[in-house]
């Protein structure tokens, strides 16, 4: 009897067998989709970290190119000693160019220079303009010019800038002017007729400022027009 007496296992074990099979299985399914989970979250972060990667490699890159071209730049300008020497020569030219004459050290006056303008019912001289200062100065572009009559009377001044019936304007350059040197401009009207006005006087002033001289213009000229090339270095006259 006691050999074929079947041996029972407890209900309560049995369950305790499958639940914790059951749990086992959650566990191992949980598992898998955790590292399902963290390899496309470690796949996805190494997307981003490879964009970054690949943005900072090009960043470091276009600075770094940057930073050899500025260096190249340097290196080459430190390798031209001389050319470095005609920049601060020119840096120093540009200096000196913007010591600009001042009215008070110039005296305008006319000069003939020796050359007769006259033909075709045009005349013409020079206005010639004198650095009376003791610094070296620069000077350019047109003088302003005003007529006047008897008495000093204003009279109604055209000027034309540019080329001279005598003359060819050289264009307003500066034009440096040491001491006691000096510069030129042609002045030419003509003499038909035509509204003629009857000047006694002309103001000059050099730098086209207010400031200027008086010189005695005992001309006729018609319409009270003046043409006017640029100040050069010597008197502009067509050969």
């Amino acid at each position: 009897m006691s050999r074929n007496r079947t041996i029972r296992k407890p209900m309560g074990v049995v369950m305790s067998h499958h639940i914790l099979n059951r749990r086992v299985r959650k566990a191992g399914v949980a598992a898998l989709i955790a590292a399902a989970s963290a390899v496309a979250l470690t796949a996805c972060g190494s997307d981003d970290s490879s964009s970054d990667a690949k943005g900072n490699s090009s960043s470091h890159a276009s600075s770094s190119t940057k930073s050899s071209q500025s260096d190249a730049s340097i290196h080459n300008q430190a390798g031209q000693p001389g050319k470095q020497a005609t920049t601060l020569g020119s840096g120093s030219s540009q200096a000196r160019a913007a010591a600009e004459c001042q009215p008070g050290t110039l005296r305008a006056t006319l000069d003939s220079a020796g050359t007769s303008q006259a033909g075709m019912n045009h005349r013409g001289t020079f206005l010639r303009v004198k650095n009376t200062g003791d610094e070296t100065c620069v000077i350019s572009g047109y003088a302003g010019l005003a007529l006047e009559g008897a008495g000093h009377t204003a009279i109604k001044t055209t000027a034309r800038h540019g080329s001279t019936y005598f003359a060819t304007d050289p264009g307003s350059h500066p034009i440096t002017l040491g001491p006691g040197k000096s510069a030129w401009a042609d002045l030419v009207w003509t003499t038909t007729g035509a509204s003629t006005a009857h000047a006694k006087y002309l103001q000059i002033s050099p730098t086209g400022s207010n400031s200027h001289s008086t010189v005695a213009f005992g001309e006729d000229l018609d319409n009270g027009t003046l043409s006017l090339t640029a100040w050069s270095s010597k008197p502009p006259i067509n050969s």
